[in-house]
């Protein structure tokens, strides 16, 4: 199966919510935040440089329920901070 091209405004957004959820994250060391959530710090780093522009809903998931961030929340920042970026 064939993944079609992500579109530059699924890139724009994927950047917004990486630059969102390292606004979230803080002061938190990424190697607390990936043990605390069970993922890989590589896999945060990524996301956080807008590498995974499109990350798996339980991947943001575990990761807000660390931060204590609702996850609309963090859609609704991504999505405003990307829409403004293409336009």
């Amino acid at each position: 199966m064939v993944r079609e091209a992500l579109t530059e405004l699924e890139r724009a957004r994927g950047l917004a919510l990486g630059a969102a959820l390292r606004r979230a994250r803080g002061e938190l060391p990424v190697r607390e935040l990936a043990a605390r959530s069970g993922l890989a710090e590589e896999t945060i780093r990524k996301i956080e440089r807008g590498g995974v522009p499109t990350p798996a809903l339980f991947t943001v998931a575990a990761i807000t329920a660390v931060l204590d961030i609702p996850l609309d929340d963090l859609v609704r920042a991504a999505t405003a901070t990307s829409d403004t970026a293409v336009a």
